[in-house]
């Protein structure tokens, strides 16, 4: 549809380097995220073997 106007051009490019550069954002975040929960996870593990057997859940 933006290609049907006169003009819109720079418009155009400048949307599609931003979705570009967000997708690239969006996968960082979710391999920070993915690597923060396995780091969360495996230290509360490790809390969790450290305590007597009486103490866990």
């Amino acid at each position: 549809m933006l290609g049907d106007i006169a003009g819109t051009a720079p418009l155009r490019e400048a949307l599609e380097t931003t979705n570009s550069l967000l997708e690239q954002v969006l996968d960082e975040l979710r391999r920070v995220n993915a690597d923060g929960l396995a780091t969360v996870a495996q230290e509360l593990r490790a809390i969790q073997d450290a305590l007597p057997a009486s103490e866990r859940a």
